[in-house]
């Protein structure tokens, strides 16, 4: 059996039928069972929908629980005394599952069909008729689902508004980004602003400019800087190479060069070629002088003479001079790759073998000579020195 829910507060109590409803009431929650229970067993009041209610001592509900009689104005209907003990008898044409909610006893409760829909929210906040000032949680909260459909449609616009500024703002920032880094004059590659250390005369100085310049006027971020270095190590006379970028506009270079271990003195067209230890011919220098205080060993063709043994083997030994004893060497000579043979400034003569411990060789020739010069009468005479076996040495 269906139910029906009789409110008392405000206007619009007027059932469809336009007949008028009786208002009743219960004052808690509470006494809603006892009601219940007690319309069933109230005398008077038919289990079926349409049957003469039998009499009953009538009573003015407000007196009882703040009812407003019925819209008839009569005074009709019993009064629902003692509603939470469930001993006072229903109201005149109340059915069995009818529910009273008393507008005293749930105060603000508001049927929203009554609600003025164009009124707006401080408006039917603060009328009377829809209970007062009590607080948004007192009062029904009307949703229209067109104007949130609405609302949700703009939301998700602006989402999307938000979404495609914030990737528009980013792309600008890769592009204007990319452009300064790699194509605007800020970060420029200009070889003149370059930094070049530990280069000396004996290296190819053209040819090491060319290589720096390769990159000249781009980005310094698309310099090959890897590449510089290669190419710059593969340079004769070059032994060791760092590259690094300095910003904005340049690079540091630090080379390690080569010194001549002697020098080429080609008898058939008097020229001088300087050499590597290795046999590696290095720049050749046209001022006066550039050759002083390096061993010289003559040949008769210098391309002969780097794949010739013996004379590859005098290089490596003229190579392990110290700069104390190169200066004093006038000549060396190498009829074999163990007959290496120098001729000291004040006519001694060296026979240094081949180019195993030079090192070693070298110093003890040192010793012995620095005897001789300072008058050491065993020293004094000696004309020929034999290190060949180092641990060995003969003088003469």
């Amino acid at each position: 059996m269906s139910r029906r829910i009789v409110s008392s507060g405000g206007s619009g109590d007027t059932p469809r039928n336009g007949s008028a409803r009786r208002p009743r009431s219960i004052s808690s929650s509470g006494a809603l069972d006892s009601v219940r229970s007690g319309v069933s067993d109230a005398p008077g009041v038919s289990d079926t929908p349409g049957s003469a209610p039998s009499s009953a001592p009538s009573a003015d509900f407000r007196g009882v629980s703040g009812v407003s009689p019925d819209a008839s104005g009569s005074g009709t209907g019993e009064a629902v005394a003692e509603a939470a003990g469930g001993g006072a008898d229903a109201p005149r044409g109340m059915l069995p599952d009818d529910i009273l909610v008393s507008s005293r006893s749930h105060q603000g409760f508001v049927d929203a069909r009554s609600l003025d829909p164009d009124a707006s929210v401080p408006e039917r906040l603060d009328a009377p008729g829809d209970g007062g000032a009590g607080g948004m949680l007192l009062r029904p909260k009307v949703v229209s689902y067109p104007q949130r459909r609405k609302e949700r449609t703009m939301a998700m616009a602006h989402r999307i508004t938000r979404r495609v500024a914030v990737l528009m703002l980013v792309a600008v920032l890769v592009v204007t980004g990319g452009w300064v880094l790699f194509f605007s004059p800020v970060f420029r590659y200009d070889p003149a602003q370059t930094q070049l250390s530990g280069l000396n005369q004996w290296v190819d100085q053209d040819a090491v400019s060319r290589i720096i310049s390769t990159d000249s006027g781009s980005s310094l971020f698309l310099v090959h800087s890897e590449k510089i270095r290669a190419e710059l190590d593969d340079l004769v006379g070059v032994s060791d190479v760092t590259v690094r970028r300095t910003f904005p506009h340049g690079l540091t270079v630090s080379l390690t060069s080569a010194e001549p271990a002697a020098v080429l003195h080609v008898t058939s067209d008097d020229t001088l070629v300087p050499v590597t230890a290795d046999g590696e011919r290095l720049q050749t220098q046209s001022a006066p002088g550039a050759y002083n205080g390096i061993p010289r060993i003559d040949v008769s063709s210098a391309d002969a003479a780097t794949n010739d043994a013996a004379i590859a083997e005098a290089i490596k030994v003229m190579g392990g001079f110290t700069d104390t004893l190169s200066p004093r060497v006038t000549s060396t000579t190498a009829a074999t790759r163990d007959s290496v043979t120098s001729t000291i400034d004040d006519g001694v003569t060296v026979l240094w073998g081949d180019s195993e411990d030079i090192d070693f060789k070298v110093s003890v020739v040192e010793k012995i000579l620095a005897l001789k010069d300072a008058g050491d009468a065993s020293y004094a005479s000696i004309t020929n020195i034999n290190v060949s076996s180092a641990d060995s040495p003969i003088i003469k």
